[in-house]
């Protein structure tokens, strides 16, 4: 090191194609970096969660299904206040049939926290027909919350509350969806 005046250090300077090269590299890693926050989700930006579709229904065939998806869990997660990350590794199963949940062998959802699994079934509500008539129609939102508090026995107020529900239906829904107003099931 060369000694400057006054006795200060004076650190050695780069040659100029060394400071550019170096100037090119870091805003190429700014751009990148600023690219990547700003894009769009992809295609399989689940927040981490696997799509195990296995129903017949003609909205679960369509391509679009997994961006519906997506935004039906951003918007739950962001109404219900569930930290999305929190869903990393698990499963969700859209299935046609009925679902066996603890004592309920007919249910509609269900949710095995422990095992990272989230099960909903396009079974309409009340009856076997009709089907639901599209992903948001399903107990996707319900489900979640389990996933956010457990309960199991819907103890908590939020299940049967219109308060809570309508404005993430309102939100949620398609104008190919039911138009039902959300239920204690969703």
């Amino acid at each position: 090191m060369r000694q400057a005046p006054r006795g200060r250090a004076q650190c050695p300077r780069r040659s100029a194609p060394e400071s550019w090269a170096r100037a090119l590299g870091l805003a190429a890693v700014v751009v990148l970096a600023v690219g990547a926050a700003c894009a769009p989700p992809r295609d399989d930006d689940l927040f981490g969660i696997t799509l195990d579709v296995r129903s017949t229904q003609t909205w679960a065939l369509d391509p679009d299904l997994r961006r519906r998806v997506h935004d039906l869990v951003e918007e739950s997660c962001a109404h219900m206040g569930l930290d999305p990350s929190l869903l990393y590794g698990m499963t969700l199963r859209i299935e046609d049939g009925e679902i066996r949940c603890g004592d309920v062998a007919h249910a509609r959802g269900c949710t095995w926290r422990e095992q990272g699994i989230i099960a909903v079934s396009t079974l309409a509500w009340i009856s076997i027909e009709p089907r639901v008539p599209c992903v948001e129609d399903t107990p996707i939102p319900h489900e979640l919350l389990h996933v956010k508090i457990a309960d199991e026995h819907h103890r908590d107020p939020r299940w049967d509350s219109a308060e809570y529900w309508v404005p993430l239906f309102e939100r949620a829904t398609r104008p190919d969806c039911s138009g039902d107003a959300p239920t204690l099931i969703w």
